[in-house]
This record gives C-alpha cells, sequence and structure tokens, in this order.
C-alpha cells in the first residue's frame, strides 16, 4: 500500500506539471483551498478525498 505522505506529493507533482495551483484546483473540484490544504497535509486523515482526488485527475 502506497504511503500517504508520498501520494500527496504524487498529487502536488502532477498539479505542478500541469501548472495548476492549489486555487485552480479547488475551484475545479468545487471545494474551498483550505479545505483542499488540509487533505493535502493530512492525507492520512483524508484517504476517500485523497482517492477521488486521483481517480478524477487519473494521476498514476
Amino acid at each position: 500500500m502506497a504511503n500517504a505522505q508520498e501520494t500527496a506529493k504524487k498529487i502536488m507533482a502532477h498539479f505542478d506539471s500541469k501548472g495548476w495551483s492549489i486555487p485552480d484546483v479547488a475551484s475545479a473540484m468545487n471545494i474551498s483551498e483550505q479545505y483542499l490544504r488540509k487533505i493535502l497535509k493530512n492525507p492520512d486523515d483524508h484517504w476517500e478525498q485523497i482517492t477521488n482526488i486521483i481517480s478524477k485527475y487519473t494521476i498514476r
């Protein structure tokens, strides 16, 4: 099973490679920027949301 912190780093790397900022992604997901930052800072506590982000943006 993947480490939650590594997964969050992969998500951020994917966003950076596309040139997307946290506010852009939060707006596209229709959630607040603060909530997205909370998810990415504490991925162990937010596996369902992390999984949704991975599936929505097909991050591998």
